[in-house]
């Protein structure tokens, strides 16, 4: 799909097109890996959050549960633990020599059941559940932040000023001003083919894609930074550090200056 909609150039370049637009697509493949990447750091961190979220929530409710139990009803709950717990040692294969106190100096565990005393003294639920409520914060109100799919529109942004697609527009022209649902250029079906590749919708794709690519309309920076240098302990690694939009590729600052202003008085 990406080679369908790379840019082809004058008919005078035909002998070096096939090899550009190779270039190219091995470029944008290797963008969706690490695309891919970001979205599963991004997707495990936000798994990880729920279930701290789902912890806290558990410690809180049995905490309320607990302090809910009149004094009856805990010496009650006191015995149908040393039911419990006597019903699991009998079902070991040497219960005889089952030693509760040898139990708890191995594992640091009071594998015995709670006295009715006690079980309103469970602080460590309220820790484990002030702590799981740390890891678990809420995220901001709103629609979550697209944070892989807006570094993958500028790398490719910077991709596409450094094969020749430039500039990258994000409707075809005119049609973004005339109608609310613009039809897609063919740099936005690109990039929704790299963010398909590395995992995204199909159906999102295109809007996803033409979201991001919005958002790069004035300048901005991209650091890049080269993944061998930090394998090599001695290697203090540099980014190439990159200022762009849609329209150009402005500086280069590792490899050059893209386009300078002309400061030439008019007339001269």
């Amino acid at each position: 799909m990406i080679e369908a909609h790379f840019p082809r150039q004058s008919q005078h370049d035909d002998d070096a097109e096939p090899a550009r637009r190779q270039a190219f697509t091995a470029a944008a493949f290797d963008l969706a890996q690490r695309y891919m990447q970001l979205r599963h750091q991004a997707q495990d961190a936000e798994n990880k959050r729920k279930r701290f979220e789902a912890i806290a929530q558990a410690a809180q409710q049995l905490r309320f549960a607990m302090e809910g139990l009149n004094l009856s009803e805990l010496h009650v709950l006191e015995s149908a633990q040393r039911a419990t717990h006597q019903a699991y040692v009998d079902d070991l294969d040497d219960p005889q020599g089952y030693n509760l106190d040898k139990q708890h100096e191995l594992f640091d565990e009071p594998w015995g059941p709670r006295p009715a005393s006690r079980m309103l003294q469970w602080q460590d639920l309220r820790w484990l559940e002030q702590a799981a409520k740390s890891l678990g914060a809420p995220r901001r109100r709103g629609r979550p932040e697209n944070t892989a799919e807006r570094w993958a529109a500028r790398q490719f942004v910077v991709l596409c000023h450094q094969h020749g697609w430039t500039p990258v527009r994000v409707a075809h022209s005119g049609s973004e001003k005339q109608h609310g649902d613009p039809k897609p250029s063919d740099a936005v079906i690109c990039l929704a083919a790299i963010l398909v590749a590395g995992g995204e919708n199909e159906v999102r794709a295109k809007s996803t894609a033409m979201s991001a690519l919005k958002l790069l309309r004035d300048k901005f920076t991209l650091l890049e930074w080269p993944e061998e240098s930090f394998d090599h302990p001695c290697i203090d690694p540099e980014p190439t550090e990159y200022t762009a939009s849609l329209k150009e590729l402005i500086t280069d600052r590792r490899h050059g200056v893209g386009s300078l202003p002309d400061f030439t008085p008019k007339g001269d």
